[in-house]
């Protein structure tokens, strides 16, 4: 069977369903008080500098083309400048006034619209949507019956991200709650935190109802105006129309191109992200926000809906919850109180600690960046300052002295430096800028300066370091100290001396819900294998407690054991609540290779003479999103040795809402929607569709992959498979589930990498209904799984093989 007929294009909606990232809450701040800072102008404007100056390094090594940051501090702007090129083509500058989308940031607005309408006794939090909108339903009659205007606004409603339907273009407001209607709920109400849009289109269409006027109106007589908000829109046509705004953009980090994305329309969702606005406005809302929900002493809504505004509603995780319309998280025990937004081109952070009446608001001209959280600790430790575990920001010489040294990076063929600068530490890399070392924990350390995703940590946890721990998206590494004589110090165990504790450990764990984990030798390296994710190397920190790097600290693995100290199970230690396994033993590998899997799994599609004789097939396909409330049809081709093509119409209630093509014509490809611009395959992307073409890759493993390896056995839907991980040379690693009694593909866990951001999106594939179709049997149903999309169950309606296909058909066609 080859499966990249039926999954390739499926692989591609996981990337579209983003319209409105959101500024996640960073977990793992220090828990101390902050330190006060008193400060004279001088030492002010030397903080501010050295902010701008981190800020101006990142954006660049992120590729923002421009951006505008504001601070305020204590009812004054302490900060308010424009960095960078609002049109990059034409290299012209950003300033405190050009106009930026802002996206999901809009959401504390269309929450506050509704506070004021309850002060006014309009509107209760408590009432049933139904009240306001008739039409207003969820597919789940106990959510259905139970659920409120307060549910609608912090995304308590078990709804998925029912997004697609929204970023088409194509329905009404009215419709798009409509859809939002139709989709199943993943969760039951206030069971989990689930970000949802149209939720909050709902609340500002309610809002809408109760005023008597459009949120539109509403929005800028009511709270712009009194505020001073003078340069702020509420769509892109408005924006355009202005004297100064920027244009949208994203960056290819594999191809290192900037884009310019065209605008998108998002007024019938507005209340969900469509106000646009510029530095110096955004500070009044800031100002407005720090005082109380009051303008020049004015309250604008009640200290009551003020309260309910900004506390927990809804619980995330740890100590992270949302409010209505904000994020709400610690940092230093202080609370934050934070909502980002990325819509097409543009990225934003509104971020405020109310205690110290300090707050920023960060606009960038690029989709789906990072900088937003990175930004926050910059802003804060730099205006307030910090105090860390040790009494102190800074930690003391003598433990300096104690890590700094020499370290051989043997798989790098060169040494590291760690040096003292001052009061702080850098890593020094041959050939590279000096690395500042900022410290997480009492000695661990990401790389100031570096991508996300570098750190180090020093081991053992007290005395002199014997080895660093470096951890980096590409893969973690030991390094070893050099000692005084030249050579190189052995390796330990943090804490201990001997062999590693977490040896104990290997073997099969079973979860309560049926899931499973193992703790097993990869590459010498005990380590905690999840599937559909890398393994985690387990480093003991004390005695049956250990962490697993490259997570944060507030990640780790616990054991657990019987009265008599024997081995009961591990505890997956993490801010959202332990999770429980218990020890299933030590599991022997399977006694099959990968080339006597192969030959069996190729006899039981078919064999290879059947599959020869095929050279090009057309199928068409029907398929239900089905967390999304939309439904969808296309056609498939493909044509031997490795071209594709994919058309699709997808509906809701009943409407043509979107059309999208795809193809790869043997060297490259594009996929182009008709409510997204053409992006064409580049990187691991364009690596992994090259894969996924080759119309007789079932055939042969080793042709295409530089190793595969039958690693373990496990059920799908109660059916015993064989594990098999596939690496490539230079595409996606992934896993495949192959029956051991019907040899047939029944699960693919992966992940799909983005060209224009660091994120990797999961994604799993179930395999079922299959039929023999001209001799080989081909799977009739699939159920792609994703966190962003929820499950498409698609359904091949027919299959036709040895069609003529002309070349054309693989270029890109005009919708």
């Amino acid at each position: 069977m080859n499966k990249s007929i039926f999954t390739r294009y499926f692989l591609t909606l996981t990337l579209l369903f983003s319209l409105f990232a959101v500024s996640l809450p960073q977990i793992g701040y220090a828990q101390a008080a902050a330190a006060p800072a008193a400060q004279t102008a001088s030492d002010l404007q030397t903080r501010l500098a050295g902010i701008e100056e981190k800020l101006e390094k990142r954006r660049k090594e992120l590729g923002i083309p421009g951006m505008s940051l504001v601070i305020v501090k204590d009812d004054q702007i302490i900060y308010m400048k424009g960095l960078g090129y609002k049109d990059f083509e034409k290299q012209i500058a950003v300033t405190p006034d050009t106009q930026f989308a802002i996206g999901s940031a809009t959401k504390a607005f269309t929450a506050l619209s509704a506070l004021m309408s309850v002060d006014e006794g309009k509107l209760s939090l408590d009432d049933s949507p139904k009240k306001y909108l008739p039409y207003f339903k969820i597919n789940n009659p106990d959510i259905d019956a139970k659920i409120t205007v307060r549910d609608l606004m912090c995304h308590s409603s078990g709804l998925n991200r029912t997004d697609l339907a929204m970023i088409t273009g194509k329905l009404t407001r009215q419709e798009l709650i409509q859809v939002a209607g139709e989709a199943k709920p993943v969760a039951g109400l206030r069971e989990k935190f689930m970000y949802q849009n149209l939720m909050f289109t709902a609340a500002g269409e309610i809002v809408a109802t109760v005023q008597k006027e459009p949120w539109e109106k509403f929005i800028p007589e009511r709270i712009f105006k009194p505020l001073g908000m003078k340069n702020s829109s509420l769509s892109m046509k408005q924006m355009e129309k202005v004297k100064d705004f920027s244009y949208g953009y994203q960056y290819n980090f594999d191809t290192k191109e900037t884009q310019r994305l065209p605008f998108r329309d998002i007024d019938q969702v507005a209340p969900a992200g469509s106000i646009n606005s510029s530095a110096r406005d955004m500070a009044q809302w800031l100002r407005f926000v720090l005082n109380g929900g009051t303008v020049n002493g004015k309250p604008l809504v009640s200290a009551q809906s003020y309260q309910e505004w900004t506390k927990p509603q809804m619980k995330i995780g740890g100590t992270s919850s949302y409010g209505l319309g904000w994020f709400l998280q610690e940092w230093n025990g202080l609370k934050v109180v934070q909502h980002g937004g990325n819509i097409d081109g543009f990225n934003s952070l509104v971020a405020m600690i109310p205690e110290k009446k300090l707050g920023f608001v960060m606009l960038t001209n690029v989709s789906g960046s990072s900088l937003g959280g990175e930004l926050m600790p910059i802003v804060w430790q730099g205006i307030l300052g910090e105090k860390t575990p040790e009494d102190s920001g800074k930690l003391p010489l003598k433990t300096m002295e104690k890590m700094a040294g020499r370290y051989r990076f043997a798989e790098a063929k060169m040494d590291v430096e760690v040096r003292i600068e001052g009061d702080h530490m850098t890593l020094n890399v041959p050939g590279q800028p000096a690395y500042t070392l900022e410290r997480t924990a009492p000695r661990q350390f990401k790389l100031g300066g570096a991508p996300d995703g570098f750190a180090v940590k020093f081991t053992p946890e007290q005395g002199d370091a014997t080895e660093i721990y470096l951890q980096q998206p590409q893969g973690n590494y030991t390094l070893p100290r050099i000692k005084d004589d030249g050579s190189v110090g052995v390796t330990a165990v943090p804490g201990m001396a001997g062999p590693n504790p977490a040896k104990e450990l290997v073997g099969k764990y079973e979860g309560t819900t049926g899931r499973s984990v193992e703790i097993k030798d990869e590459a010498g390296k005990i380590s905690l294998v999840v599937p559909g994710q890398q393994p985690y190397e387990l480093k003991e920190k004390t005695k049956d407690l250990y962490s697993a790097p490259p997570l944060p600290d507030e990640y780790g693995l616990k054991v657990t054991r019987t009265a008599d100290g024997k081995l009961e199970g591990i505890e997956m230690v993490q801010p959202t609540g332990n999770v429980k396994f218990k020890f299933a033993g030590v599991k022997e590998a399977p006694k099959i290779t990968s080339d006597e899997l192969m030959a069996k799994v190729v006899e039981a599609s078919g064999g290879e003479a059947n599959w020869r004789k095929l050279n090009s097939r057309v199928s068409t396909f029907e398929m239900d999103l089905e967390n999304e409330g939309v439904k969808g049809h296309g056609i498939i081709y493909a044509k031997a040795p490795n071209k594709t093509a994919t058309w699709t119409t997808m509906t809701a209630l009943g409407k043509d809402i979107a059309d999208g093509y795809e193809y790869f014509d043997g060297t490259g490809g594009q996929e182009f929607y008709s409510f997204a611009p053409v992006s064409t395959y580049a990187g691991k992307r364009l690596e992994d569709v090259k894969l996924g073409a080759d119309f007789y890759s079932l055939l042969d493993w080793k042709t295409s992959f530089k190793k595969v390896q039958v690693i373990d056995t496990a059920k799908v839907g109660g059916e015993e498979c064989y594990v098999v991980s596939f690496e490539p040379e230079k595409g996606t690693k992934y896993t495949e589930f192959y029956s051991t009694k019907s040899f047939l593909l029944l699960k693919h866990d992966g992940v799909q990498p983005s060209s224009t951001s660091s994120i990797e999106y999961p994604f799993t594939i179930t395999f079922s209904d299959y039929r023999d179709v001209d001799g080989v049997k081909l799977p009739f149903k699939t159920v792609n799984s994703s966190p962003s999309s929820g499950n498409i169950v698609t359904t091949v309606k027919d299959v036709k093989h040895n069609v003529e296909i002309k070349d054309d058909v693989f270029k890109l066609k005009k919708m």
